[in-house]
């Protein structure tokens, strides 16, 4: 029995309408721009002063946004205005995009003008217009049949001033409702004036995600309205690396959702369609319970849904967030996050576990939670899997991942909207007391180093768990034995630059413990550089280095995200074949600090020396006021990763040097 209730003939009639348009959207015709005038609910924004505010080498004087709901119709208005200040800005300009989805959206444009020497001319030519369907999203194997209409301005010259306005009518109709959504208040470039104007036939609530800002409420004749009128609106500052939950942008988002449980509810239509499987994936089943037990079967189940189904999604109309059923998906061989989350949840349901879809935000995570309940919230879907009193958060579309669901790589989402009946709220995805959800490496290195000859032999054996051992495997999974090997040895000449392969890089894989041990060998010439007459010997924590960096923009205003979290070893054995005459101190050293914690301990008895490096993270992300501090506190564990010493052979310049000075010693008291 399904573990998801029917909810209504009403719900299931809705669905079986919005399928039947799916054959009027394969062969609809070709898509086209229309012009006309704007809708009768617009009005033009209050008049600005021309504000002389710029960022770059175009002044932004308008962007004016204006949307319009009445239960499922929605309708977007924008109207920009814009003027070169140069040719870089022309040539910034020149090109309109505008895009939009033919299936259930229609773009009407009403302007395009040119204002020069004080008189505005007509630009906009129908026919001028060239349609054509965007491919960025298929880099991420989704196809939307999204498309975009280009429409390329001649004889642009610095200080024109052009405006062109446009409306997409229509919306999604897998929405019961379209009176939600989020309109952003700045950008990368600054603006004279941001104009936002939303009217809805429900009163709505709104937040922002930065900074409040006025808005002005009225209940008009077309609806509910909400204004928001800015000026001088000043560019955000260019800046990467920042975490999840920090958005520089800032943005009115508003909803008509009351709470969490009438979004659950929606998604619970969308989850409530034929779940029947194959009789053949049926049998299959069967076998694995009677040969594996029930847990067995529920590894070999997700095992096919991550590795046999593969990540592909043609998301038209409805499908963007109805999934496909079991069925579909096993006979097409691929599928989407819901595709792969509803199969995994007919497969388990089989064999008597239980297990829903998830909705989640890849994205955002835990920061939904600040977030008002609509469906634009959830950017993906995973499975919740409940099996001998314990919970599982799986994802269908991970691959590389180990065979058994209790060692898997666990992926912290953080929040979901389980869909399954009663759902209402957003529930915490616990973070598991092991390290499922940790990085962890462990590397050991071996040396055998020839002082005198300043060369040596090493060998590399690295051991991956977990999320790591995933990382990996999905590493050697995409790569050719040549470019694995590449690789492998040019990290390594970062340091040692007369290093060389003797063999392939290697491995073995544990998919029950989900682990991997990776082998490399290598001869390194040259090793230590000849420094005042002396070799000195530098041995690096390099796998620990290799998760630290330094940002791009050093002086920001956003946080500075981390990788976190961290569990990393480095041990380092050299057996010298010459004789040690100075070393960096034995002692331990430790650098802690809010950020990471970073151990170093050494020892040397006889001629073999033993370096060991912990390191652990313990933030996720820096305050920018702390960040000369962590720079600091990087320039030290980069020090720190470094462990030197002077040695020398039984040939090498020292030695030769030394007996010279001895000899001219005993010839000068000789005489």
């Amino acid at each position: 029995m399904s573990h998801i209730a029917l909810t209504s003939m009403l719900t299931l009639a809705r669905l079986l309408a919005l399928t039947l348009l799916l054959p009027a959207i394969a062969v609809a015709k070709a898509p086209e721009v229309t012009v006309g005038p704007a809708p009768a609910w617009v009005v033009p924004p209050p008049a600005a002063p021309i504000d002389e505010v710029h960022s770059g080498a175009v002044r932004y004087q308008l962007s004016n946004s204006q949307v319009f709901h009445r239960g499922t119709q929605k309708q977007y208005y924008q109207q920009l205005v814009m003027e070169p200040l140069n040719q870089q800005g022309v040539q910034e300009v020149s090109e309109l995009n505008f895009e939009f989805y033919p299936s259930y959206e229609q773009l009407v444009v009403h302007e395009i003008s040119i204002y020069r020497d004080g008189v505005k001319t007509n630009r906009l030519q129908v026919e001028a217009f060239k349609l054509f369907q965007t491919e960025e999203e298929l880099d991420s194997k989704l196809y939307s049949e999204r498309w975009r209409a280009l429409y390329i301005l001649e004889d642009i010259r610095p200080g024109d001033i052009i405006t062109y306005a446009y409306t997409v009518d229509g919306s999604n109709p897998i929405f019961e409702r379209s009176d939600f959504g989020s309109l952003p208040l700045n950008w990368g470039a600054a603006v004279g004036q941001r104009h936002v104007r939303v009217i809805s036939d429900k009163p709505i609530r709104y937040r922002f995600n930065n900074a409040e800002v006025p808005v002005a409420t009225a209940n008009t004749e077309h609806g509910f309205e909400y204004l928001i009128d800015l000026h001088r609106v000043p560019a955000i500052p260019a800046e990467s690396q920042f975490p999840h939950w920090h958005e520089p942008q800032n943005y009115f988002q508003y909803t008509g959702y009351s709470n969490w449980r009438e979004v659950s509810d929606w998604a619970l239509g969308l989850y409530d369609i034929d779940r029947a499987l194959p009789d053949a994936m049926k049998a299959s089943l069967d076998q694995w319970r009677a040969d594996l037990g029930v847990l067995g079967a529920v590894n070999r189940a997700v095992r096919l849904v991550q590795e046999d189904i593969r990540y592909f999604g043609i998301e038209l109309g409805i499908n963007s967030h109805l999934p496909r059923t079991p069925q579909e998906t096993l006979n097409k061989r691929y599928g989407d996050c819901k595709d792969k989350a509803l199969l995994m949840t007919a497969m388990l349901d089989h064999l008597g576990v239980e297990s829903y879809p998830a909705l989640v935000s890849a994205s955002r995570r835990e920061a939904i939670d600040d977030d008002l309940p609509s469906p634009n919230a959830f950017d993906h879907v995973i499975n919740l899997i409940r099996i001998d009193g314990h919970e599982y958060w799986v994802d269908g579309t991970a691959s590389a991942q180990g065979a058994d669901i209790r060692n898997k790589g666990h992926f912290d989402y953080e929040r979901a909207l389980v869909v399954r009946p009663g759902s209402r709220t957003l529930v915490t995805i616990a973070t598991p007391s092991d390290d499922r959800s940790t990085l962890t490496a462990a590397t050991e290195e071996r040396f055998a180093i020839d002082a005198g000859a300043n060369t040596a032999n090493l060998t590399i054996q690295s051991t991956f768990n977990r999320l790591k051992a995933e990382q990996a495997r999905q590493y050697f999974r995409s790569l050719d034995q040549r470019q694995v090997n590449s690789n492998h040895a040019n990290f390594l000449a970062q340091y040692y630059p007369g290093v060389q392969s003797t063999g392939d890089v290697t491995f073995t894989d544990d998919l029950e413990q989900n682990r991997m041990v990776v082998t490399e060998a290598y001869q390194i010439d040259r090793v230590a550089p000849l420094i005042s007459a002396r070799r000195i010997f530098t041995l690096y924590g390099s796998s620990i280095a290799s998760y630290l960096f330094k940002p791009e923009e050093r002086i920001r205003h956003s946080p500075l995200a981390l990788p976190h979290p961290l569990r990393l070893t480095h041990q380092i054995f050299a057996e010298i074949q010459g004789e040690v005459l100075w070393q960096d101190p034995a002692k331990a050293t430790v650098i802690e600090n809010p950020w990471f914690r970073l151990s170093r301990e050494a020892s040397l008895e006889d001629s073999a020396l033993a370096v060991a490096f912990e390191f652990e993270s313990k933030a996720e992300f820096v305050n920018h006021r702390d960040l000369p501090e962590y720079l600091a506190q990087l320039d030290k564990l980069d020090e720190a990763l470094q462990y030197r010493f002077w040695a020398k052979g039984s040939d090498s310049g020292e030695q030769r040097s030394s007996r010279e000075m001895k000899n001219l010693i005993k010839s000068l008291i000789r005489k």
